[in-house]
Parts: structure tokens; C-alpha cells; sequence
């Protein structure tokens, strides 16, 4: 057990120390993507998934682990992705809104960043909605169309593609994404491509040490049943503590500070949310 969380709160350093070099926390960055003004986000998560899904196929055929392969999320209204869509959606609306996302809030927090803790309190907020009426938005097994039901699907498996010809099109994909478009330079302590290879090193290490990919959105709905659990409110199923997710999160709030703690990049985070900063200042005037 201690292992096991040692392993999961390094996994989890590495990912936050790799999320603060790339500069893809800074709300700025997430802002100017939904934008479309700067690459410099998408770049780097281009080249993590690239690099993330080259690891997990190399690591299968070689026999280290079995490649994890997550059910699709059906709430049994629509369509066997119906959640994933309506997830995707929220997601997507959220991070324009407030220029974070779960993985982004804990590093945020260790930054300092002045939107931090409202966007943390607000994921909580949400997480712990869901928590109380997951039970009332999702159809009973009996309402369900048979096709919806969560299976563990590839996209090979959904689209009759060869999985190698798969692969092969997401790396013409990104590779024809970062060549038409521009990330601005001067807001990261590395290059999007770089940063985006220090996530895929992160996915790794995960794979390797915990048997599982990187992931942080459940913290929020755990945390959330701990309170609403402390408050006895009966609803709310209590995750055994600490959950998984939450030690993956401090995890990432320590490699984080551990990494800006270095004189240089300190320097560098100073000049970033100066630069944050200023910007949405002239914005708003």
C-alpha cells in the first residue's frame, strides 16, 4: 500500500513538473487556444498523446503490461458516447471560461495564480452536483439500448481500421497540426514539443510504476463525497481515504513547487504571470 502511493505521488510530480515547464497551466495559454491566437497548448497535448500512445503500444508488445483501455461512458440517453459527448462539451466550455482544467487547477494552486482557488472551489461545486444526481441523469439498465451499455472498445475496434494504419493516421494528424500552426514563444521554460514528450515520459512512468495512465478528474468528486460525507449527508457513497486520485493530485501540487523552486524557472514563472497579468489587464480596459 505505501508503495503503491509513493508510486502514484511520483507519477503524479513528474506530471505537474512537465505541466509547469510546458506552460500550458498558465490560464493565458488556455484562453488564447480556445482563441485560436495560440497553438502553444494543443501543441504540447498533441505531442503528449502522440508520444503517450506510442509508450502504451510499445510496452504492450513487449509483454511489460496490457494496454488499459477505458469503457465508454453512457448515460443511456442518445448514444453509446453520450457522456463522453456531454463531458467533453462541459469540459470544453469550462476551460474557456475559467482557463483551467482538472489537470491545470493543482498546478495552479502551487503557482499561486490568483483564479485558482475559485476554479478549484467551483470544481468541487461540480463534482460534488454530479455526485448527488448521477443516479437521476443516467437511464436504469432496463431503459438502456443494448448498444450503449459501457464496453472497453479501441478505436480500431469502433472503426474496423487496422490498428497500425490507426496510429500511423494520428501521427500524420499531429504532425500536420504542428506544421500549420503556430505556438508564440517566450511563454514556457521549454518548447511545446519538448513539453509535450516530458507528459508522454510522465504517461510512462505511470504505465510502468501504478499499471494505469495518468488522469486527476476524479479528485474533485472524491473530495467532494469526503465533505458532503463529513456534513452525514446519507446520499453520497464515502470513498475509502486517501482515494487514488487525491494523492495523485498533491503529487502534482509537490512537483510543481519543487520545479519552480529553482531560481531560474522561478524567474521565468514571475515573468509569465507578469505577462498574464498585463494582458487580460489591457483586455479589460
Amino acid at each position: 500500500m505505501f508503495a503503491e502511493a509513493l508510486y502514484t505521488a511520483g507519477t503524479g510530480a513528474l506530471f505537474g513538473a512537465a505541466l509547469t515547464a510546458s506552460g500550458v497551466y498558465l490560464p493565458s495559454v488556455i484562453i488564447d487556444q480556445f482563441r485560436l491566437t495560440d497553438f502553444h497548448m494543443f501543441h504540447v497535448f498533441a505531442v503528449g498523446m502522440g508520444s503517450s500512445a506510442a509508450t502504451m503500444v510499445a510496452l504492450e508488445q513487449l509483454g511489460i503490461i496490457n494496454r488499459p483501455v477505458r469503457s465508454n461512458t453512457s448515460l443511456g440517453r442518445f448514444s453509446a458516447y453520450d457522456g463522453n459527448i456531454l463531458g467533453g462539451v462541459m469540459v470544453g466550455v469550462g476551460m474557456a471560461l475559467s482557463g483551467a482544467c482538472p489537470g491545470t487547477i493543482p498546478v495552479q494552486l502551487a503557482q499561486g495564480i490568483s483564479s485558482a482557488k475559485a476554479t478549484a472551489l467551483g470544481a468541487l461545486v461540480g463534482g460534488g452536483t454530479y455526485a448527488r444526481i448521477s443516479h437521476i441523469i443516467k437511464n436504469t439498465p432496463q431503459q438502456q439500448n443494448p448498444e450503449a451499455v459501457p464496453s472497453k472498445r479501441t478505436i480500431s475496434d469502433v472503426s474496423q481500421i487496422p490498428e497500425p494504419l490507426v496510429y500511423i493516421l494520428i501521427g500524420a494528424a499531429i504532425t500536420g497540426v504542428l506544421s500549420l500552426t503556430n505556438a508564440k514563444a517566450g511563454s514556457a521554460a521549454v518548447s511545446p514539443v519538448t513539453g509535450g514528450l516530458l507528459i508522454g515520459l510522465a504517461q510512462t512512468a505511470s504505465l510502468l510504476l501504478t499499471g494505469g495512465p495518468l488522469g486527476v478528474s476524479a479528485v474533485y468528486e472524491r473530495l467532494s463525497q469526503y465533505i458532503l460525507g463529513a456534513f452525514k449527508y446519507k446520499r453520497i457513497r464515502k470513498p475509502t481515504w486517501p482515494h487514488k486520485s487525491i494523492i495523485f493530485a498533491l503529487g502534482i501540487v509537490a512537483g510543481s513547487t519543487a520545479l519552480m523552486r529553482q531560481g531560474s524557472l522561478a524567474d521565468l514563472a514571475r515573468e509569465m504571470c507578469r505577462y498574464h497579468l498585463c494582458k487580460h489587464s489591457s483586455e479589460a480596459s
